[in-house]
């Protein structure tokens, strides 16, 4: 419901009412927000109960694509070096999808743009063989995902992505190491400059 948008950012948790929308006892509903907790996503406070959790600032955010990159970088470097081309298909695939939305509304149309976004840089990271730079990836980018859909709404950078994706393709296909790690230095560091722009508009 967060990545939903049915929860707002900053929004107190009911747990009981929660659980009754949802129709889901409380006991599993509060090992669920436990969860949601570790990963950042929703905050507590003794005697208060859990809220969502504030989109990240210019500065958390900024930190948190730095990371991000160490760990593409590394992914996709490990891929080449190992041959693991086995995944440009899959790569070219999630691509393609993602270059022909099938929503019409933005927010079934963003939901199914991130989804297929993650899916993509989720396939090179796994293929790096590394679980823990893994799930470190997967927390980074629900807070990324969360802070573009407030900031970027009534549009999408879908073509740029797009884009960005193939030339990150052509770079593992080709096998060349400095082209690979410039295509995904640059596909962060325009997805963190777009994103910044609509912020500030």
């Amino acid at each position: 419901m967060i990545l939903g948008w049915d929860l707002a950012p900053g929004q107190k948790i009911n747990i009981n009412s929660l659980s009754k929308e949802i129709n889901v006892s409380p006991i599993p509903l509060r090992e669920a927000l436990s969860r949601l907790h570790s990963e950042k996503l929703v905050g507590f406070e003794p005697n208060k109960g859990y809220r969502v959790s504030d989109i990240l600032d210019e500065k958390s955010m900024s930190d948190l694509l730095e990371a991000r990159l160490l760990i593409e970088l590394y992914a996709i470097r490990t891929v080449i070096q190992f041959n693991r081309l086995y995944i440009l298909e899959e790569l070219r695939e999630l691509n393609e999808k993602l270059s022909s939305p099938k929503e019409s509304i933005f927010q079934e149309e963003f939901l199914e743009f991130s989804k297929l976004d993650r899916a993509f840089h989720l396939t090179i990271i796994r293929a790096a063989g590394n679980p823990f730079l893994l799930e470190a990836y997967e927390a980074m980018h629900i807070h990324f995902h969360q802070a573009r859909f407030y900031h970027i709404r009534g549009g999408i950078d879908r073509h740029e992505g797009v884009g960005e994706h193939l030339e990150i393709i052509e770079a593992i296909q080709t096998r060349d190491v400095y082209r690979a790690e410039l295509a995904v230095t640059n596909h962060i560091k325009g997805a963190k400059n777009r994103l910044m722009i609509k912020k500030s508009l």
